[in-house]
């Protein structure tokens, strides 16, 4: 028993020091690994729980001045350098030694190992000046070529660059919805062509399942704009692409029927006979039924075309042809015989089959395979407009 104690004391402590060997050896890994920020921050961390913790200050008194020196000599890299953007890059370092500053400061033990840490908080406001700056010059000279779609692309994304690094910037968000403009892609899709005829109500469902698949919702790329026609009119900006929807055919139902049957057999004991005066057996019977499972299936298979044309030049620039099956199953059961035939635990079916037919309406046909086909199309023209 005091064996069994003993056991179970030491894994208990075992646990318990592992996190702690752990956490002490991953600041002194991180250190060893040039890692200088990250072996602060896990030093601190553990001299919070507790302050003599020997290893953990020497990690700190090491990291400390190696991690404030590396990012002050990537500060001055940068800001003599004349690669673009920067500024933005001298700013990150800022923020980092500003991460470093708030970790120290508030730790009695680190500043009483490393010395009360320097704030860079204005150095760092400076920089974020000069980057939503040199963001804002570039925007502005890719705006002065903005009937150039790329052009005004990317006046777009160095305008919201600037805007994310000091909100109201000068009038940076006005400049990137001018840019915006010039920058979308504009996609007109045409009303659905009929080729095959569809009853008034099937082809109101068609459109409006096509409506709320493409215009309900936002396009996968926000410089990619789907416009009706309507639409189209009555925007001042020039279209771009046209997309014309042809439905070319709709099979009738295919319908079928799938029949298995399943035989039981059992011998079950109906009584008792003698066969001489003395002796009495069991008599037994064999017993028969079957199950029957019917699989009905319903099949309907329908036929469209998209083609994309320049808008300006009515180029043909794709075209495919895409055929779509929904199929509808339903399944029952009939059971004929003696129900004594089943196994144990086995339920037993119906005893005739569903008097009623449950199979959809017409309508719910269509409106599956008219599903099937928006689907299909939305992802097409995605894939197609995905890097514009």
């Amino acid at each position: 028993m005091k064996k069994h104690i003993n056991f179970l004391e030491k894994t208990v402590l075992f646990i318990i020091i592992i996190p702690f060997i752990t956490s002490c050896s991953s600041g002194l890994q991180q250190l060893k690994k040039g890692n200088f920020d990250e072996a602060i921050f896990t030093s601190t961390n553990r001299l919070q729980q507790k302050s003599e913790n020997k290893k953990a200050l020497g990690v700190l008194r090491e990291a400390y001045p190696l991690a404030i020196d590396d990012h002050k000599r990537a500060i001055r890299m940068f800001e003599n350098s004349q690669e673009p953007f920067r500024w933005e890059k001298a700013l990150a370092e800022y923020q980092a030694l500003n991460k470093i500053y708030d970790v120290i400061s508030h730790s009695s033990v680190s500043m009483r190992e490393v010395g009360v840490p320097q704030n860079y908080a204005r150095e760092a406001e400076v920089a974020r000046q000069l980057a939503a700056d040199e963001r804002y010059q570039a925007g502005e000279l890719a705006l002065l070529h903005k009937e150039n779609r790329l052009a005004a692309k990317d006046a777009v994304v160095q305008f919201e660059r600037v805007n994310q690094l000091i909100p109201n910037y000068k009038n940076a968000i006005q400049k990137a919805d001018e840019a915006f403009q010039y920058a979308v892609h504009r996609v007109v899709i045409e009303p659905i062509y009929d080729i095959y005829r569809l009853h008034d109500s099937e082809y109101f469902d068609l459109q409006k399942t096509f409506d709320d698949e493409f215009f309900r919702s936002k396009t996968h790329n926000q410089f990619v704009r789907y416009y009706t026609t309507a639409e189209a009119r009555r925007d001042t900006f020039p279209q771009n692409d046209l997309v014309k929807f042809a439905f070319l055919g709709l099979s009738s139902p295919q319908r079928d029927i799938i029949t298995t049957v399943e035989h039981f057999t059992r011998e079950i004991k109906v009584g008792t006979k003698k066969i001489n005066d003395s002796t009495k057996v069991d008599v037994f019977e064999k017993i028969c039924a079957k199950i029957t499972t019917y699989k009905k299936s319903v099949v309907v298979r329908g036929t469209m075309q998209m083609r994309i044309f320049d808008f300006k030049s009515n180029a043909l620039l794709n075209e495919e042809t895409n055929d779509e099956r929904y199929c509808w199953t339903d399944s029952w059961q009939v059971f004929e015989g003696n129900p004594k035939a089943l196994a144990d635990g086995q339920t037993c079916p119906p005893t005739s089959a569903p008097i009623f037919d449950n199979e959809p309406s017409s309508s719910f046909f269509f409106i599956r395979i008219s599903d099937q086909f928006a689907s299909h199309f939305r992802g097409r023209l995605k894939k197609a407009y995905q890097n514009m």
